[in-house]
């Protein structure tokens, strides 16, 4: 017996071919549940805004289900509010091991500031897929001219509450919009970033911003967990140096704040450290 295919409330997915890039996206966006319900309707659908936050997760194969199931069950006890998700991803082919594998390999281009061609052999190696890297200002170009635009064309958003979140390379590559661009969202959700990638080039591109500029426009929630330093990039050990950087640094107009989760290893602190930070991101 053939079943239909599970999917998420509320939400609805699309393909968008980019000019910046040359390559295609699966974009999934999740609607607030109240999202076409008036401010008078009873709970949980009551006091919804006009126009919601709008949270722009990167790894959306991955991570657009459980950062929209997550902000919507926060939202009901009332101290957060729910917002839009759009989850920036890739088109998937049925099987679910070639998709794994399409997902994975497309990421190291995307969320990548500078190419690593030892990496890229690994991987094309071990995936037997091409595995280009360090294209993260293409793509930045992607999310800021073409995705970002089209959010803000058909759907109620916030102009005030754009939100940028993404762990491992998508911590990395946050960080890299972080100091590329500081205002185009008005905060970051971090995750366990590969800041050792490219010969740790996220110390050198920090360190350059802080050469040129003395404010960081911007709210960071910072996560780790401290179970992370045995990683080929010792996760653990960079993301607290790269820490204490910038908080040193006293970066005026920047707010930042980290959390350690104990007993967490690299895989299995996305989920509480992408809910810690939208519960700071997204109180009411």
């Amino acid at each position: 017996m053939t079943f239909p295919p599970v999917r998420v409330l509320g939400s609805a997915a699309r393909v968008l071919e980019s000019q910046e890039t040359g390559r295609s996206y699966q974009i999934n966006v999740g609607l607030p549940l109240g999202y076409d319900r008036a401010p008078d309707e009873a709970w949980p659908f009551d006091a919804t805004p006009e126009r919601w936050p709008v949270i722009y997760v990167l790894d959306g194969n991955w991570y657009f289900g459980l950062v929209t199931d997550t902000i919507r069950r926060m939202a009901w006890c009332g101290g957060t509010t729910d917002a839009i998700v759009v989850g920036i991803g890739y088109p998937e082919p049925e099987d679910p091991i070639d998709a794994f594998r399409v997902t994975f390999t497309r990421r190291n281009h995307d969320l990548t500031p500078v190419p690593d061609l030892a990496i890229d052999q690994q991987m094309e190696a071990r995936h037997g897929l091409p595995c280009p890297s360090g294209d993260a200002p293409n793509f930045h170009r992607f999310i800021q001219h073409e995705l970002i635009p089209l959010i803000e064309r058909e759907y109620r958003v916030d102009p005030a509450r754009h939100i940028l979140m993404g762990h491992s390379y998508g911590g990395l590559f946050t960080t890299y919009s972080l100091f590329t661009a500081p205002t185009l969202f008005q905060t970051y959700i971090i995750g366990s970033p590969s800041l050792g990638y490219g010969e740790r080039f996220a110390f050198q591109y920090e360190a350059a911003y802080a050469q040129a500029h003395q404010e960081l426009p911007a709210t960071v929630y910072w996560s780790v967990g401290a179970d992370e330093e045995d990683l080929h990039y010792r996760t653990l050990s960079t993301t607290l140096q790269f820490a204490a950087i910038v908080e040193n640094r006293r970066y005026a107009g920047l707010t930042f704040k980290k959390h350690i989760f104990m007993e967490q290893d690299h895989c299995a602190v996305a989920g509480p450290g992408f809910q810690w930070g939208l519960k700071q991101a997204l109180k009411r």
